[in-house]
Order: structure tokens, then C-alpha cells, then sequence
């Protein structure tokens, strides 16, 4: 394939194959191994996280595309459906959801997921069906769950270390599969504006450019057909915008009753966490969404200083230094109470306030 990246330091990773599986060779980078193992399979399931993104969705999808122009047969998974604005992504409508597959194949890859079930509950079981778990990600705070990982918390997105393992295959990067990942990468950076992106993520996504990424219809679905009912749920949401600590933590709040009044999709919520973030002498954004079992989904979101990954990681999250979210048994003014108060805490260690 044309413009191969060049390996990074994920190819230090140290992996153990899984009883039965035969193993490639010791000298192997950490991407040869996954490459070989797939290329060898006859059947491959990926799966991705639910509440789906750009990131997961383009990742996931451009690694089936790649495997089945190898003659794997691949089976994506997801257990929420495809948000409208990702409906584009060349192979989505062959997403399947867990409960439609008819049997786990010998070879599981979990993609853009901390740990086995940040794809949805049951997804453990899987992992026991399954002869290897190939374990592809970016967060900081991945468990290191597969059989096989490769683990790169350096990248700006998964789609990053996809790309660098189809450099590993004998795979042509078509327009379907650029589009994908240009997806990926455009979405998880905030549209190349976040800590994360680096001068590699800009070359990539030039590269993908020249490799055919439909720029115009990723703008269009992406950016530019927002539906009313999110509108309505961000004017909704506004008002219960608070600050405290001097103006150093925002977060908004959203209803479940916010989301049936105004007709909006979960989905529609997720780019909310942006607005408290996005306000003047604001050091950290958060948004608390009641979930329909009655628990709470945080988002969290920092500009330059504090570490929400750790945030988060004391209520069972995690994700990034600036990006990361956790979800909590409880009322939605608890939750509020017992975040904020951590955000706090976490400014003060800082002395930002």
C-alpha cells in the first residue's frame, strides 16, 4: 500500500497469545503479530463501544473493510445503533447488533474500548467463547484485557494505530477505507483542534486525503445536518449551565424528561460537555445525562491543566488527561455534588483557583 506510516512505539508492546492459538514468532513487532493473526483467520468479529463515535465507528469499520479485501469474513458489532450524522460511513448498515450474531468467532477484536465491557454488558462472555481477544486502543486507561494488545496512548485516535497495522497487510487504502478513518481522526481531535493532535495526525490525515476521504460528505454529515431536535436540547440545556470555583469548573445537566420534550437522540447530548468547556477563565467542562436505568453518564472535559482521566477514574471511568467520562449509580443531584467536588479537589492540587 502506498504512504505507509511508519511503526511507533506500539510495536514495543510485549503480547502472549491465547491457550490453543498458535503464536507468531517472538522476533515479531506487536503489530506483525496482530497482522498475521488476522490474516490468518477465516472468520473475525470487531466490535466496538457503545454510545458509538467517530473514532470506534471509522476504526472499526475501515479494519473490517481492509480484512475483507484479505477474504476474512468479518462481522462488526455494536450494541447501540449507528448515530444519524455516522450513517455515511461506507459498511455501517452491516453492523450488527451482539444479540444477531450467530456465533462468536475463534478470533474477537475489541476496538477503541478501555476493557471488555465498555462494549455493552454480556460482552465477558464473549471472551470466553473466544480462542484469542485482540485488543486495539488509544486511552490511557485500558486494562490491557486481549490476548493480544497493542495499546498506543499516544496516538490522537484509534484510527491512528489502524492504520499504522494495515501498513503490516497487503491491503490497498481505498476511498471507502480513507473516508472512515479521515472520520476518525477528524472527530476525535475536535476537528483537529484538541491537546491530542500532533504534526503525525495532520500528516495522516493528508495522506488519507490523497488516498480518496470523501471530505465533502464527511463535512456534510459531520458538521452540517445537526437536527433540530439537538438544537432544542442545547437551548434546553443551557439554562441549567453553572459555574463554581471562581469560574474554573462549568457543567450543564440534561433530563431524561430533556430528552423526550424535545425529541433529541442520546447521541445529541454527547457534544454538549463542549460548551461549559469553551467558556472564558474555564478550566473544566463537565456534563451529567441521566441514563434510562437511572444512572448517570459524566462527561468531562479539561483545557490545560487538570488530569479528568484521574476524575473519572475514581467514580469506575477513564479515558484521557483531557478527555474522559465514568457513569454513576445514582440521582442526578448526587452525581453533580460528588463530581464536582472531585474537580474541585483536583484544582486545588493544581492551585487554579
Amino acid at each position: 500500500m502506498s504512504g505507509d506510516p511508519s511503526p511507533t512505539s506500539m510495536e514495543d508492546i510485549v503480547m502472549a497469545p491465547a491457550a490453543g492459538v498458535a503464536a507468531p514468532p517472538a522476533s515479531l513487532t506487536a503489530g506483525e503479530q496482530i497482522a498475521a493473526t488476522l490474516l490468518q483467520a477465516r472468520r473475525v468479529a470487531i466490535v466496538s463501544h457503545i454510545i458509538p463515535d467517530g473514532d470506534c465507528l471509522g476504526s472499526m469499520l475501515a479494519l473490517g473493510l481492509a480484512l475483507e479485501q484479505c477474504g476474512v469474513e468479518v462481522i462488526t458489532v455494536n450494541a447501540d445503533p449507528v448515530p444519524d450524522m455516522f450513517q455515511f460511513l461506507p459498511g455501517q448498515e452491516k453492523i450488527l447488533p451482539p444479540e444477531r450474531v450467530g456465533g462468536v468467532p475463534s478470533i474477537l477484536v475489541m476496538v477503541d474500548s478501555t476493557d471488555m465491557e465498555r462494549a455493552g454488558k454480556g460482552f465477558s462472555q464473549w471472551r470466553q467463547q473466544a480462542a484469542v481477544v485482540i485488543n486495539i486502543d488509544h486511552h490511557v486507561s485500558n486494562t490491557r484485557f486481549g490476548d493480544l494488545n497493542l495499546v498506543e496512548t499516544r496516538a490522537a485516535a484509534t484510527a491512528e494505530i489502524v492504520y499504522a497495522l494495515l501498513a503490516r497487510m497487503p491491503v490497498t487504502i481505498t476511498p471507502a477505507i480513507a473516508t472512515c478513518l479521515y472520520t476518525a481522526l477528524a472527530t476525535d481531535t475536535g476537528s483537529f483542534q484538541y491537546e491530542n493532535c500532533t504534526a503525525a495526525t495532520m500528516r495522516l490525515a493528508a495522506r488519507l486525503m490523497e488516498q480518496g476521504a470523501d471530505l465533502p460528505l464527511i463535512r456534510e454529515y459531520v458538521w452540517e445536518r445537526k437536527p433540530l431536535a439537538s438544537i432544542r436540547l442545547l437551548a434546553a440545556a443551557l439554562p441549567s449551565l453553572t459555574l463554581a470555583y471562581g469560574g474554573r469548573v462549568a457543567w450543564m445537566t440534561v433530563a431524561r424528561a430533556t430528552l423526550a420534550a424535545t425529541g433529541a437522540q442520546p447521541e445529541d447530548a454527547e457534544g454538549l460537555v463542549n460548551y461549559p468547556r469553551s467558556i472564558a477563565g474555564v478550566e473544566v467542562g463537565l456534563l451529567f445525562r441521566e441514563l434510562p436505568e437511572g444512572s448517570i453518564k459524566v462527561s468531562l472535559r479539561s483545557k490545560k491543566i487538570v488530569d479528568v482521566n484521574g476524575i473519572a477514574a475514581r467514580f469506575g471511568g477513564g479515558g484521557h488527561r483531557r478527555a474522559a467520562g465514568c457513569v454513576i449509580k445514582g440521582d442526578l443531584d448526587t452525581a453533580v455534588g460528588w463530581v464536582v467536588a472531585a474537580t474541585g479537589e483536583a484544582l486545588n492540587e493544581h492551585r487554579v483557583y
